[in-house]
C-alpha cells in the first residue's frame, strides 16, 4: 500500500483502472487525468461499487482516502449522500489508522 501522498508522478488512476472511466461520464475524455485526487474519491465512494471502491484503496491506500473522506465530510455540507457517509465514517473508522475515533489511531502518538 503507498503511504505517500503525493501522487504527481504515479501513472493516473485511469490508466492502471480504465473500468473506472464510466464514472466520470461528464467529463471530457481529453480531461479525465487532470481531475484531482479529491474528485476522484469522491466520485467513487459516492457511485462506485465494490470493485472500484477495491481499486481506489489499492491505488491510493485507505489511510489517503480516509483523510480525504473525513476532510471532504467534515464541513457543513458535502456532496455524499447520508448513507454513503455514514458507510464510510464507520468503514474508515475500523480499518483505517489515521482516521477521527479509531482507537487504535496513531495520530499524534509516538512508536514505542
Amino acid at each position: 500500500m503507498m503511504k505517500n501522498a503525493n501522487f504527481k508522478d504515479l501513472t493516473p488512476i485511469f490508466l492502471i483502472f480504465p473500468s473506472i472511466k464510466h464514472l466520470f461520464w461528464w467529463v471530457p475524455e481529453s480531461e479525465i487525468a487532470s481531475l484531482s485526487n479529491d474528485a476522484i474519491v469522491e466520485s467513487i465512494l459516492n457511485n462506485g461499487n465494490e470493485k472500484t471502491v477495491k481499486q481506489l484503496l489499492d491505488y491510493y491506500g485507505i489511510d489517503y482516502v480516509a483523510e480525504i473522506f473525513n476532510r471532504q465530510t467534515s464541513g457543513r455540507r458535502n456532496n455524499y449522500r447520508p448513507r454513503t457517509v455514514n458507510f464510510f465514517r464507520k468503514y474508515f473508522q475500523r480499518h483505517a489508522q489515521n482516521s477521527p475515533s479509531n482507537p487504535h489511531a496513531r495520530v499524534g502518538h509516538s512508536e514505542r
